[in-house]
């Protein structure tokens, strides 16, 4: 076996034998989780992984997908299978099934509400052809001002408006994060922006995103944190954020300071919807997806066959 089969080897087996994730991995040997992803297509196709099934596959998503729903109470989930060991193929995949079963619970006269993110633009991208004429779509959190950075915000708010045919589609006009509680109550005094925000707390279906509590954040890029805020979260046990607003493994807020400058959907509101969804396919997110479960902003969830069994692994 050469030295490159000896570091797939030890790679493959760290994973598989001893269920470390990608990115506890990643650390253990100096590489990128991206890295460690190819390595692992790598020894598959080298043999150096061979993996049978005792099981249909279609069993095998029932089970896990009655597991995760007893374990996090959850009404709705949707296990779809992992095509590869790349995040990006996965999430395509997640995205192409996750918009129908996520319309599925759509009716005309739904208040829609939209975050940003990657992961809900490919689910923009994969909404069914529909006719909600009575319908309006409002943005639920504020916009990041940088070009470079972009959260895709129009985009997916103009995706789903286009392909559900609704008769508004509305915007959040401001930042998503404001330097200070008095600047919020300024803004929120503004009649375009309260009516938004209106409308924001009357929405029946939301669509969220989980955010990590990395320099990968796209609030760290665009300067709304800094490296020092993300310091001070971690300080406070923060694992991610839900719309922005950060939180620890048990859905609690960690910094309400910060929290008070933030513009977006609030978390009782989410937790009055009639559906708050979102769609993981990163191990990565599986502690800020369990803190947001706790804190009630999720009943359902779209979900790959890997990050499902590491989240069935955090279950206790």
């Amino acid at each position: 076996m050469s030295t490159n089969d000896d570091l797939l080897y030890e790679i493959a087996k760290l994973y598989y034998l001893d269920n470390l994730n990608q990115s506890d991995i990643s650390k253990q040997f100096g590489l990128s989780r991206a890295k460690v992803s190819r390595l692992l297509a790598k020894a598959r196709e080298r043999n150096i992984v061979t993996i049978s099934l005792n099981r249909r596959n279609e069993d095998d998503i029932e089970l896990l997908t009655e597991k995760i729903k007893e374990a996090f109470g959850l009404k709705n989930v949707l296990v779809v299978p992992s095509p590869s060991f790349d995040e990006s193929e996965n999430l395509k995949a997640l995205a192409a099934a996750a918009a129908p079963f996520f319309t599925s619970f759509m009716k005309d006269g739904d208040k829609i509400g939209v975050s940003w993110g990657y992961t809900l633009l490919e689910i923009a991208k994969n909404i069914p052809i529909l006719k909600f004429p009575n319908t309006s779509i409002v943005q639920i959190a504020g916009n990041l001002d940088n070009a470079d950075n972009t959260n895709y915000a129009y985009d997916i708010l103009k995706q789903f408006g286009q392909r559900l045919e609704v008769s508004a589609q509305i915007t959040l006009p401001c930042p998503v994060i404001v330097e200070s509680r008095i600047i919020v109550d300024l803004l929120s005094h503004d009649s375009k922006i309260s009516s938004v925000l209106s409308q924001i707390n009357e929405i029946d279906i939301a669509f969220i995103n989980i955010g990590l509590l990395s320099d990968n954040n796209c609030l760290h890029h665009t300067g709304y944190i800094t490296t020092e805020d993300l310091a001070v979260l971690k300080a406070k046990n923060s694992v991610g954020a839900v719309c922005s607003r950060f939180i620890d493994i048990d859905g609690n807020i960690v910094d309400s300071s910060y929290d008070e400058r933030t513009i977006s959907i609030t978390f009782p509101v989410l937790q009055k919807a009639r559906i708050s969804c979102v769609a993981i396919s990163s191990e990565e997110k599986v502690l800020p997806l369990i803190g947001a479960i706790r804190a009630g902003t999720i009943n359902t969830l779209a979900i790959d066959t890997h990050t499902a069994k590491t989240l069935l692994q955090h279950a206790k």
